[in-house]
């Protein structure tokens, strides 16, 4: 349960933020992360101090970067917690820095990576040829076997509610498309 206090410092830290926002995703992340805040003010003032503090500060990175936040705020918003709390020297801000960093980056990368693996998605990967033919760039980035599978399962499913019959398919993963476009009756060949 929060505590008048605890309201008390999580509004101060939320001022201190918005006061850094440059961004209106910055705001969008302020208004909703109070709970997680709300958890971290509650573990912070924990006799022993542990992974869960850690923990909290990881969810609240991760929930910067899919809020869109700026990094600046991101990487700010540590030493608002500070101030908030009167404890610019705690002894576990530098690890709680790592976990607020760390897992805003991870959430980053880790959406640039889905977004760069959704463009070779039908039918971005396809060129159409004619009414019932196209062209497939068989280049998934991946070298996981299994998820180029359901990568060109994907892609022949797509060409077959398009009512796809003919395909002409290049790349280092041509073979899985091919096999995949025979499962659903598109026929098909490399160039």
């Amino acid at each position: 349960m929060t505590t008048r206090d605890d309201e008390s410092t999580i509004e101060r830290w939320m001022a201190a933020d918005l006061a850094s926002a440059v961004l209106p995703a910055d705001r969008t992340f302020v208004a909703e992360s109070r709970t997680v805040r709300a958890l971290v003010i509650a573990l912070a003032q924990e006799p022993e101090v542990g992974d869960d503090l850690l923990d909290a500060w990881a969810v609240l990175g991760g929930l910067a970067a899919a809020c869109g936040t700026s990094p600046m705020l991101a990487s700010a918003t540590l030493d608002h917690a500070l101030g908030a709390l009167a404890l610019p020297d705690a002894a576990w801000a530098g690890a709680a820095r790592a976990a607020v960093t760390e897992s805003f980056m991870r959430a980053i990368l880790d959406h640039a990576r889905r977004e760069a693996m959704s463009a070779w998605e039908y039918p971005a990967c396809a060129v159409p040829l004619d009414d019932d033919a196209i062209a497939v760039a068989a280049a998934f980035p991946s070298d996981d076997p299994e998820i180029i599978a359901g990568w060109a399962a994907r892609v022949a499913n797509g060409a077959a509610r398009r009512g796809i019959r003919r395909a002409i398919v290049s790349g280092r993963e041509a073979a899985a498309v091919v096999e995949a476009f025979a499962i659903v009756g598109i026929r098909a060949r490399t160039s």
